[in-house]
């Protein structure tokens, strides 16, 4: 009997293992990895202990497939307060289970010893989101950014559950518009970062607007390097904008230029979008432009039923598109929450379509 009762607690143990950990066999060569039996990060995908280590599952098996992610991904992430690692866990758990959040994007940095990506990396693990990873150039000029392009790099590098986090890097947010490197030398650094980490399966980009690939001449030499477009989509700062419910035109008219200039053939993600229940920061180009909460959720309600439409002009399975930003303390008038941490509005994205 003991025997028996032996085997028993041994295969229950197994079982137990087998649901909690990530999949892999030969049977899975070639297809998406099953962790938790879902890819990462979806929301079927059941977070893992980051004590646990790295998963077993192959890079080339863990992440979804481009083509059939859609809809809302999530929300940028200001760094400049440098978070510890238990409110990011909060803020992540949030907008995965709250949200239902993919990922985080980056925006703005910590300029620490490296401790603050350390936690982001550990933090995202440990809720099931992915990073999309910005090198910050900022807006004063100077070179830190390179220190903050090596600790990133370092960081994909030596931390084992980065690559298993890290989607993609953007080196630069504005980069163009705000004039920090030419469309050159921002080509070359492109490529530069790509030569860092491509083993690694992590695309890089720029995260930019339209107008920014003209603001310097043309840019297309920056557009042909990036592996996926990132961009922005902020038509409140149109030169003819009104409300937020009326941007549709102006969202598709960037869209189909950037599919354009890429030849039809790159994945498509809003990095940086949405619309302020205030102008305290930045005022409208258009004196008919609104900044309101009203005015916020309409946008938001045109991005969410227009997912069928941007899937129907872009490759790879539609748009993806993250909300600027996640709180109003990072970004006044821009956030989702308010200075108190309650939703302006129902917010409740579709995540596919």
């Amino acid at each position: 009997m003991h025997t028996v009762v032996t085997l028993l607690l041994v295969a229950l143990y197994s079982l137990i293992q087998a649901r909690a950990a990530p999949l892999v066999s030969g049977a899975m060569s070639g297809k998406v990895a099953v962790a938790n039996n879902a890819c990462f990060p979806s929301q079927g995908f059941q977070p893992l202990d980051p004590s646990k280590g790295a998963p077993s599952t192959p890079l080339s098996n863990w992440w979804c497939p481009a083509e059939t992610e859609n809809g809302f991904f999530g929300f940028t992430y200001a760094a400049w307060d440098c978070q510890d690692l238990n409110t990011m866990k909060a803020d992540f758990g949030r907008m995965r289970n709250q949200y239902k959040a993919r990922y985080v994007r980056m925006y703005a940095w910590c300029d620490d010893d490296g401790t603050y990506l350390k936690n982001m990396i550990s933090a995202a693990y440990s809720q099931g989101l992915g990073i999309y990873a910005t090198i910050w150039f900022g807006f004063d000029g100077g070179n830190a950014w390179k220190k903050r392009r090596d600790q990133l790099v370092n960081a994909i590098k030596t931390n084992p559950l980065a690559p298993f986090v890290i989607r993609s890097v953007d080196v630069g947010s504005e980069p163009l518009y705000d004039w920090v490197l030419t469309p050159k030398d921002l080509t070359a650094e492109i490529n530069n970062v790509k030569g860092l980490i491509s083993s690694y399966g992590i695309k890089v980009s720029i995260s930019e607007m339209k107008y920014g690939y003209s603001v310097q001449g043309d840019s297309q030499m920056v557009l042909d390097a990036e592996d996926v477009v990132h961009t922005h989509q902020l038509p409140f700062f149109d030169p003819n904008a009104t409300t937020g419910d009326k941007a549709l035109g102006s969202i598709i008219d960037s869209t189909k230029w950037f599919v354009s200039k890429t030849n039809n053939n790159r994945k498509i993600v809003y990095t940086q979008t949405g619309w302020p229940t205030n102008d305290k920061v930045w005022k409208a180009n258009s004196p008919s432009a609104k900044a309101s909460v009203g005015d916020a959720q309409a946008y938001y309600q045109l991005l969410d039923r227009s997912c069928e439409q941007l899937k129907s002009i872009t490759p790879q399975g539609g748009v993806g598109w993250f909300w600027h930003i996640w709180k109003d303390s990072m970004l006044d008038g821009w956030g989702l929450l308010d200075w108190n941490g309650n939703p302006k509005w129902n917010f409740a994205p579709r995540t596919s379509c």
